[in-house]
């Protein structure tokens, strides 16, 4: 290990809010992003690294899983710089699959399951895999998008039940929770993977080498392939680790965020190892099996998002006689802003918790602004922190890139060790996306004279009433303290004399009753007059992404017809 490339020079704002005794940047390890597993299968051999439905998988166990299917990608052809397109719920599968492709060399690449055949005829085209790992349920999908990537050397399947402790692996196939599809054409990924340990190890450049390629959401054009390199990963995750290790760092955390978003990839996935923890994984949340999971593994590390800490908060009012979770040290939350009253819940249900909020994307490896557990920061709306270490940040007008004073609304753009690297085979978007070494994370915000960042939107989210700017996130946090609403979201419809007009699509909680009259006049009350909404509309649910954040742009898209005319 060396001195990082990554230092930022001078003084800023928020260095004030640093814990005390940090220094303002740090030396990364540059190491490969599977360095923390071999490390702990030397030291700790029989600590567990992973826990799926009963099933616990050593650290020694974990490496030679990894060390086989980096022997079987390499027996399969598969050379260094080729991709591993990994397309599966969060399972311990999935996660051998990704190191061990990494120690052979390819390039794991991972995808959401839940896509039809169509849609994933994009991604194989893009990425021209040579070997697709996939649980049995989503075979047909993959075969008839593979029809169109003749690249695809092997199809590896595996049922999810296959990870399970034994007992719950009986039950579940005795009890049909879990379907085995045959999959014609396909290898089973226990056959795939029985073969010698030994592989042919590979020379890594952990500032070029791609560690993770992830797709970004495409909500305003097509996905692209977000390349993280070895030290991008390891550096956030480690970022987060000198900070915080000492004081709430979890040896035991919750993994059901989906692995497919760099929220899961990134930092959930690489702290525990770094910490020499476990990872207790499900494929998907269920509010009870996950309460019973942290009781029983003692989870000290939840990560979550809004969706998640909602329902947990409700569990806890609809079963009175629970106790607190007081083990857990850790509860964090991404993806999308949290309300006020979400998180004050939440703290009487972990009361020995640090509460963490955090903001970031694909391209930061997860987050790069996050709250700090120093004194001399509180915690107000709509803050999500300060930067990590090494890590620069400012506010700049969206269209002339000149940086806007304090307390000025403004597009975030950031540089520094977690920076992707390039969007795949997209020579064109990158140079639009990073520029002179900044990304631009097309993200409004604002830092406040103390140093602090807060969110206020997409910059495609930003509503133009007759010359006046309205960030949504602006009026959602107003209509987020009104006790009758659940979820809202803030979107601009067309309109001939406003250009646009502010319209708030609410769902509200249950029992609760209000007019588009109640809650203008709440607004009024509360709001300068252009961002008083004109229209409300009340829903049953807002479309949302797998992480549980709403989506905007699909209630735009349902709007246009009626507000566009």
């Amino acid at each position: 290990m060396h001195m990082t490339k990554f230092f930022i020079d001078g003084e800023r704002p928020w260095f004030n809010l640093y814990p005390e005794g940090s220094p303002k940047n740090i030396i990364y390890p540059e190491v490969p992003s599977f360095y923390y597993i071999d490390r702990n299968a030397a030291e700790n051999p029989e600590d567990t690294a992973l826990v799926f439905y009963d099933r616990c998988i050593s650290y020694r166990e974990f490496k030679e899983l990894t060390d086989k299917f980096a022997r079987a990608v390499q027996k399969g052809g598969i050379q260094k710089g080729d991709r591993v397109l990994i397309m599966a719920v969060n399972c311990p599968q999935n996660i051998i699959s990704i190191y061990g492709s990494v120690k052979a060399g390819a390039i794991p690449v991972l995808i959401n399951p839940f896509y039809t055949a169509k849609e994933l005829e994009y991604f194989f085209n893009d990425i021209e895999p040579g070997i697709v790992i996939t649980p049995d349920i989503y075979y047909e999908n993959v075969t008839r998008a593979g029809e169109t990537t003749p690249t695809i050397k092997t199809i590896v399947t595996f049922n999810l039940s296959d990870c399970f402790s034994p007992f719950k692996k009986i039950m579940a196939r005795m009890l049909r929770k879990i379907e085995v599809i045959d999959c014609p054409g396909s290898l089973d990924f226990t056959t795939f993977i029985d073969v010698s340990p030994e592989y042919d190890e590979q020379i890594v450049d952990v500032y070029n080498d791609p560690a993770l390629i992830l797709y970004t959401s495409g909500t305003t054009g097509e996905p692209q392939g977000t390349v993280l390199t070895h030290h991008n990963i390891v550096s956030n995750a480690y970022g987060i680790h000198y900070w915080y290790n000492e004081f709430v760092g979890p040896r035991s955390t919750l993994l059901v965020i989906p692995i497919f978003h760099v929220y899961g990839a990134g930092l959930i996935m690489n702290w525990p190892f770094m910490n020499r923890g476990k990872l207790v994984i499900f494929p998907k949340f269920n509010t009870s099996e996950v309460i019973a999971a942290l009781k029983k593994y003692r989870i000290d590390g939840l990560f979550g998002v809004p969706a998640i800490l909602s329902a947990l908060v409700n569990y806890f009012k609809e079963n009175p006689g629970e106790k607190p979770l007081d083990f857990v040290r850790l509860v964090t939350s991404g993806s999308a802003p949290v309300s006020r009253t979400v998180w004050k819940e939440a703290q009487e249900i972990f009361p020995g918790a640090s509460l963490i909020e955090g903001y970031g994307l694909t391209e930061t490896s997860s987050v790069f602004l996050v709250d700090p557990l120093t004194k001399n920061y509180t915690k107000g709306p709509g803050l999500v922190g300060i930067p990590l270490l090494n890590m620069d940040v400012k506010i700049v007008d969206p269209y002339t890139h000149e940086e806007l004073p304090i307390n000025q609304s403004g597009e975030i753009v950031t540089r520094g060790p977690i920076i992707f690297k390039e969007y795949w085979r997209k020579p064109e978007k990158t140079k639009q996306a990073l520029v002179n070494g900044w990304f631009h994370t097309k993200d409004i915000g604002r830092i406040n004279k103390e140093g602090a960042f807060s969110i206020e939107g997409r910059l495609d989210d930003m509503i133009n009433v007759r010359g006046e700017k309205v960030w949504p996130r602006e009026v959602e946090k107003i209509l987020e303290e009104c006790p009758k609403i659940e979820e809202v979201a803030v979107i601009g419809v067309k309109d001939e004399y406003y250009g646009e007009k502010v319209k708030a699509c609410i769902v509200l909680k249950n029992s609760a009753t209000a007019t588009e009259e109640d809650v203008i006049g709440y607004c009024r009350e509360k709001l300068s007059p252009q961002k008083v909404p004109h229209h409300i509309e009340f829903y049953d649910s807002l479309p949302k992404s797998n992480l549980g954040k709403i989506l905007h742009y699909k209630l735009r898209q349902s709007n246009e017809p009626a507000f566009g005319k």
